[in-house]
């Protein structure tokens, strides 16, 4: 717990309010513990409009859009930098010269936090899904405790800092942890000490091993995850001093209501549960809280049903692994080259070679849509002779395409399997556009 008086008067620039949003509740946070708050982010004035409206609101004064000088950095006693601005931004250059304090929202949390137990989530793809069900186990867990549970994910835009005010020694974290801040981590010598993968971590992470992340854990400490991570971390010569404890989908039982749509549901409901028994929560409770869970909205989303053609929004895949994770669900049910992927946006520095490989198995018809992400594979697209290959001006063409494209029993899958951007501030923008032109086919 920090002293009501920590942020009071100090000089705190917060660089970027975050693709969704995401900064404005630690912004608004910072604004009331009495911070002399400067924001600043590349995006105009009028493309920022509604949320410079409401900062204003709750009492900022000082911000710049479209451009961030260095200079102004210089007279800053904190800099705190949303998840789009990486740490090496050449603007922030000088300010590190000169020794300033840059930190991400979590950094920034974990240098300040006391002692505290952090469940810390990773992976590609499935850290929302995991995190929608362990919270309610976890909060089952520390609901009669003297301690307390925090949960911390970034993209929820509930806000970071300002759980700082309540966090007592020996309470729990649960953090979302993306690939940006896996290095962020390390370098501050920082370990969850419970440890959960949901898949395999991206290689571009580190220089040397993604993996790197659970050195400092200690012999009391967990990694949970599937067998492939555990032997991934072997291969990169981790010795790892904390316990393995491996998940496999047979933890959730077929007797169980459960309302996942595939195998990956059921890998990552068995992690959540790995992760609820380290805690001793009573198997009855554990099995109630996972079959009232209910499939997050855009993953893999049955839209509607046109001609016999089944319309799904997968609009939240942001990584080839996640578009693979989507077509694998919906093959499950069927046989045969039956379904037809819409997918393509905004570069993610992702390598797409295993899920290219993969289309031919399920798909007779890609449709890409734009994006710096799908103009960078347009080679690797193009030299696909197995499937055909179309391109299309927007999502709504996209959808008119799929239709002509399609036969009865088809499945459309949206599954973009690359960042938003451009028109599309968000995914969920996105997917409210590809729901929208589905549902005026007729």
């Amino acid at each position: 717990m920090i002293s009501r008086d920590h942020f009071k008067n100090k000089r705190i620039a917060v660089i970027g309010i975050g693709d969704h949003g995401e900064m404005l509740s630690d912004i608004k946070f910072l604004l009331k513990a009495g911070a002399l708050v400067s924001v600043y982010d590349m995006r105009s004035e009028a493309r920022l409009k509604s949320d410079i409206d409401f900062l204003r609101s709750v009492g900022l004064v000082s911000y710049v859009c479209g451009s961030i000088p260095s200079d102004d950095l210089l007279d800053i006693d904190l800099i705190i930098l949303s998840h789009e601005y990486p740490r090496n931004s050449s603007f922030l250059a000088r300010a590190e010269q000169a020794g300033k304090q840059i930190e991400y929202p979590e950094t920034y949390f974990f240098k300040q936090a006391p002692p505290i137990t952090l469940v810390g989530v990773m992976g590609i793809c499935g850290k929302s899904t995991v995190m929608s069900m362990m919270t309610p186990l976890l909060e089952k867990v520390f609901a009669d405790e003297v301690q307390k549970l925090f949960v911390i994910d970034f993209s929820s835009g509930d806000g970071i800092l300002s759980g700082l005010k309540k966090l007592k020694s020996n309470d729990a974290v649960l953090a979302r942890i993306d690939n940006l801040l896996i290095k962020e981590l390390y370098n501050i010598r920082i370990s969850p000490h419970i440890a959960v993968f949901t898949t395999d971590l991206p290689k571009d992470t580190y220089n040397d091993s993604p993996f790197d992340i659970i050195s400092y854990q200690t012999y009391n400490n967990f990694v949970v995850a599937s067998d492939e991570v555990i032997e991934k971390t072997h291969a990169f010569g981790i010795q790892a001093k904390a316990k393995m404890l491996r998940t496999k989908s047979n933890i959730i039982p077929d007797t169980w209501d459960f309302a996942g749509k595939g195998l990956h549901d059921r890998d990552n409901a068995a992690l959540a549960v790995q992760v609820a028994k380290l805690f001793k929560l009573d198997d009855d409770v554990i099995q109630s809280i996972i079959e009232s869970w209910k499939p997050l909205k855009g993953r893999i989303e049955l839209v509607k049903k046109v001609r016999q053609i089944d319309f799904y929004n997968d609009t939240t895949s942001t990584s080839p692994a996640s578009t693979q994770a989507g077509i694998l669900t919906l093959s499950s049910a069927g046989t045969g080259k039956n379904m037809i992927l819409i997918m393509g946006g905004s570069d993610v520095g992702q390598d797409y070679r295993t899920l290219f490989a993969t289309l031919p198995q399920y798909i007779h018809t890609l449709i890409v849509v734009p994006g710096s992400g799908t103009m960078k594979e347009r080679l690797a697209l193009r030299s696909m002779d197995q499937i055909e290959v179309k391109s299309a001006s927007s999502i709504e063409e996209s959808v008119l395409m799929a239709m002509e494209s399609s036969k009865k029993g088809d499945k459309v899958l949206f599954s973009p399997g690359f960042g938003s951007g451009g028109i599309d501030r968000t995914t969920k923008e996105r997917g409210d556009r590809f729901v929208k032109a589905v549902r005026d086919l007729r």
